[in-house]
């Protein structure tokens, strides 16, 4: 790279920029015009050249050429990058960089583009949810530091960088352990957010997602109801176990681990092991099966059956760190995952098209036009976007 705007830009696309670095970049973008189109070619070429299905000569085949071809064309307009200090951050903040970054790239991609670009955006995706308190009042969640309160609850945490958080909630007027009272998390169409339950436990909500869980917990275990997708980090604790039950009639009862839980298809649910233990219960047998790390459960409510496999787990979980992992992934399937996200419907010209399959790795974050044209190159299919339609042919 032959500048510090050129590797500072790779950097906070790659994900291995810090905070500041993060803040930097914002603020050399919002400068001018021809910065904010200089950032926009460079997240074309890093989507292009972060894919399995090229090389890593060809990926810097085409790092290289992008390079010479943007230099020779702003030569001149894009000036060193200065150091900006926009506003002290307090040191017991712990950034969760993936999260940032895809609320960093989010509010870049709202700035004024080119009208075709603009013509394709029905959706901006990015960091937003409702929280719905125990009386059912609702509450617009977004990135700013503030303390929630209701009828009932108290001490409820919302960070500016970190979600939302329960460590310090409280049930007013009752002593812990007399009642349980339950809050509801959902999460709209192309929307995530992050969250920390009262025992400490992570949780990563994706889009079109719904969670409800106890202010304080009580009572002999830890249990949350899931619809949509979630990635877990349970805080270990042997004498209660955290549960998470599913409208398909299966729970996952946890022993301290990391996991993933997919609720998306009617009828089936996903359970992905990163760490630790975990069993896959069936609600009307009460069979239980134990996974390991790096295993898939598929349940099926028609038949109340568990199938495992063995799986490299990242394309399950790289949603929470801002990226679409596609393996050999068939079209429809994809279709239906972007359609979550951006908020499009999708047409096929004809069946088959469905079945035709596409490999690579792209930033959530993406515009989808660019998303549809790296597909085109390798998926022999062609998409046309109107409005919000998506047709496939």
């Amino acid at each position: 790279m032959t500048n510090e705007i050129d590797q500072l830009i790779w950097r906070v696309l790659d994900g291995k920029a810090s905070e500041g670095e993060i803040r930097e970049l914002k603020g050399w973008i919002e400068e001018k015009e021809s910065n904010r189109e200089y950032f926009r070619q460079w997240k074309k070429i890093w989507n292009m050249t972060n894919g399995p299905t090229l090389s890593v000569t060809r990926k810097q085949r085409e790092k290289e050429r992008f390079l010479k071809s943007i230099h020779q064309s702003y030569a001149g307009k894009v000036r060193k990058r200065r150091i900006i200090h926009y506003w002290p951050v307090a040191a017991s903040v712990v950034l969760l960089v993936g999260v940032f970054v895809g609320f960093a790239l989010n509010e870049w991609s709202q700035m004024k583009t080119d009208q075709g670009i603009a013509q394709t955006e029905r959706i901006v995706p990015g960091v937003k949810a409702e929280l719905i308190l125990s009386t059912g009042e609702r509450v617009c969640l977004a990135q700013r530091s503030e303390f929630i309160e209701g009828m009932k609850e108290s001490g409820i945490r919302n960070d500016s960088l970190a979600g939302l958080n329960y460590v310090g909630a409280k049930i007013q007027g009752k002593e812990i352990g007399e009642e349980i009272v339950y809050n509801t998390m959902q999460i709209p169409v192309g929307g995530f957010y992050q969250l920390k339950l009262a025992d400490g436990t992570k949780v990563w909500l994706n889009s079109l997602t719904q969670l409800r869980f106890p202010v304080t917990f009580a009572g002999e275990e830890r249990k949350v109801y899931l619809t949509g997708e979630a990635y877990f980090e349970v805080a270990r604790d042997s004498v209660h176990p955290f549960i998470v039950a599913t409208d398909e009639g299966m729970e996952v009862k946890v022993y301290g681990t990391e996991f993933n839980v997919d609720t998306y298809r009617k009828g089936t649910v996903k359970t992905t092991l990163v760490n630790g233990k975990v069993g896959i219960r069936v609600s009307a047998t009460g069979e239980e099966v134990r996974l390991s790390p790096n295993q898939m459960a598929l349940f099926t409510k028609a038949t109340q059956s568990i199938q495992v496999e063995n799986v490299d787990p990242y394309g399950a979980i790289a949603w929470k760190d801002g990226k679409f992992v596609f393996e050999d992934e068939p079209i429809e399937e994809i279709m239906e995952r972007l359609s979550r996200w951006y908020d499009v419907k999708v047409f096929y010209a004809n069946e088959r098209i469905k079945k035709h399959t596409f490999t690579g790795i792209i930033t959530r974050f993406a515009d989808i036009s660019d998303v549809l044209h790296l597909m085109e190159e390798t998926a022999a299919v062609e998409f046309r976007i109107q409005g919000d339609t998506v047709t496939v042919k």
